[in-house]
């Protein structure tokens, strides 16, 4: 997104005080057996800014944590041809905070990128480093050698928590390695079908992924699904690509499908009904450490948007009949300033 060029001359500053390489910190490891109720979600911050937010979330409690983008801003605003090392500075300074330290201690972390982490401004695939990018995306966030990202480019994956009863599945894309390009901001809707945000392969990969026995399917996309073509980055620019994500659902004929993303600095609700389908949800949830205040509308958003500071929390109710959803949205003291419930029936064929 927008508004960054200060910030990271500010951060480039300060990363020169911060010790970088060493060992990296402890985290809580992922552990795919439990039974998720409580799902933290966020986006967008600054690693030179107030961390304190983290406090917050931890206080929470949740299961698992997911880092939906922008979790650092390390962009190559300056053509720094000696780019590895400014983004591991970047992600020194965020894994050395007192605050974020011990949030990773304390909560399993699963995440995805956007443009800030993945190096350029509302780059796609023509970045040129984003090799280095994805390997410095591995080492911060303790990718096992063993892990299935490492056998492809990009960064999607899924995960797969529960036991059969409970069986929740979050697929994260990656909505930048393989991303068409369109053009600057304010961008306009292509009608060009060749131009792709997850590109074939992920497209393939991702049709599997839904034909997995799963009851809930969390679909995390660094970039906002549900609102409408606003000039800013969204999948209504590609509105092939939206349908083919439809298609998709429908054809696998899964249920229990909604969207989390981040990337534009406030928190809301979007709503797409489609013809003989289920309505897909979008829960955005951003700014973790700065907010935007000119949002753009959406005939598709539930409610108003959340411009403070914001994390969201996924609150599963496995005892209720039906299962309820409460996506929250949480302000920086854990309070819940805005709340959407789904009911697991209306995610169904």
């Amino acid at each position: 997104m927008k508004k960054i060029f200060y910030l990271l001359i500010a951060t480039f500053a300060i990363s020169a005080c911060i010790p970088t390489g060493g060992s990296e910190p402890t985290i809580k490891q992922n552990d795919l057996s439990l039974n998720l109720s409580k799902i933290a979600i966020t986006s967008c911050c600054y690693q030179s800014g107030n961390l304190s937010i983290f406090r917050a979330i931890q206080a929470k409690n949740p299961d698992l944590y997911i880092a939906m983008g922008d979790n650092v801003y390390a962009d190559n605003i300056i053509s720094n041809p000696d780019y590895p090392n400014w983004i591991q500075a970047q992600y020194d300074m965020l894994k050395n905070n007192f605050d974020y330290k011990n949030f990773r201690a304390a909560v399993p972390s699963i995440a995805t990128w956007d443009d800030h982490d993945y190096g350029l401004n509302n780059a796609g695939k023509e970045f040129p480093f984003k090799v280095q990018s994805k390997e410095k995306f591995m080492k911060f966030w303790q990718i096992p050698s063993t892990h299935d990202i490492r056998t492809h480019d990009g960064i999607y994956t899924s995960y797969l928590y529960g036991d059969a009863n409970h069986r929740v599945q979050i697929i994260l894309l990656d909505c930048r390695n393989f991303l068409d390009v369109l053009s600057m901001e304010p961008l306009s809707p292509t009608n060009d079908t060749t131009k792709s945000i997850l590109g074939a392969t992920q497209w393939n990969w991702f049709r599997q992924q839904l034909t997995v026995p799963a009851t809930i399917r969390i679909v995390v996309s660094s970039t906002q699904f549900g609102v409408e073509q606003n000039g800013w980055e969204t999948w209504a620019n590609y509105p092939h690509e939206m349908q083919n994500f439809y298609k998709a659902i429908k054809d696998a004929n899964a249920n229990g499908v909604f969207v989390v993303s981040g990337d534009v600095h406030f928190s809301e609700y979007n709503k797409r009904t489609i013809a003989g389908q289920y309505p897909i949800y979008d829960f955005t949830s951003s700014g973790l450490t700065h907010n935007e205040y000119n949002e753009r509308p959406s005939q598709y958003r539930i409610g108003d948007v959340y411009r403070n500071y914001s994390f969201g929390m996924i609150n599963i109710d496995w005892n209720a009949s039906p299962i309820q959803i409460s996506l929250d949205i949480c302000d920086n003291a854990g309070n819940v300033a805005k709340q959407q419930i789904i009911s697991l029936d209306e995610l169904q064929m």
